[in-house]
């Protein structure tokens, strides 16, 4: 699978390793790609770096882990048919007021980029779980939540999970991924399956 990773920090820069080494392949974006040489050494085979729009056209399916201000002025055009897996978080001291009108985080980027197919996933989860992971050291077997509306583009997105060796929770529909956004009740939680399954299922019974 060709993916693109829109935004090549901590969590994309750990993602986009562990899934290079697995057989996708990968490009890292940057306004500056040139600086991500050192990356994708460590990816290895298979991986590229270029400029966000490069990225996108090379992609199948994009990752973007961005800060939520650069996520909300993505291109709509761009981004028009691609499946996108968003992990950005919204932090108003980082990202100044962001009118979301009610929705999740996720929804209202949905509302900006109607022709794109979203699902939330890797957000809640710490990106120092990810880069132990991509460092082959780390704990296997964590929950990561995804919440999405569409059915195929969420079975890529859990098999991606599986393939960062996380286990994949299925939240539901897109609204859900407000169940995890930063300083909801499920959000940066280090739990195996069995327990995310149990917190998911009573939290949606108090809804």
């Amino acid at each position: 699978m060709k993916i693109g990773i829109l935004g090549s920090g901590n969590i994309g820069g750990s993602l986009g390793r562990l899934w290079a080494k697995a057989g996708h392949e990968i490009c890292f974006a940057s306004r500056n790609p040139d600086k991500l040489a050192p990356l994708v050494a460590q990816a290895g085979a298979g991986a590229r770096a270029g400029t966000l729009d490069e990225a996108t056209a090379f992609a199948e399916v994009i990752l973007e882990a961005l800060p939520f201000s650069a996520t909300m002025k993505l291109s709509a055009e761009a981004l028009a048919g691609k499946a996108l897996i968003s992990a950005a978080n919204y932090y108003p001291p980082r990202d100044g007021e962001v009118d979301l009108g009610g929705l999740s985080q996720t929804e209202a980027l949905a509302r900006r980029l109607p022709r794109t197919t979203l699902v939330k996933a890797f957000n809640m989860m710490f990106a120092t779980e990810m880069e132990a992971l991509a460092n082959g050291q780390g704990t296997p077997g964590r929950a990561i939540f995804l919440a999405g509306d569409d059915a195929d583009a969420k079975s890529i997105a859990a098999r991606l999970i599986e393939t960062a060796h996380f286990v994949p929770i299925d939240a539901g529909p897109l609204r859900n991924g407000r169940y995890f956004e930063n300083g909801a009740p499920l959000y940066a939680k280090l739990w195996d399956a069995e327990t995310a399954k149990a917190e998911l299922a009573a939290l949606e019974a108090k809804a």
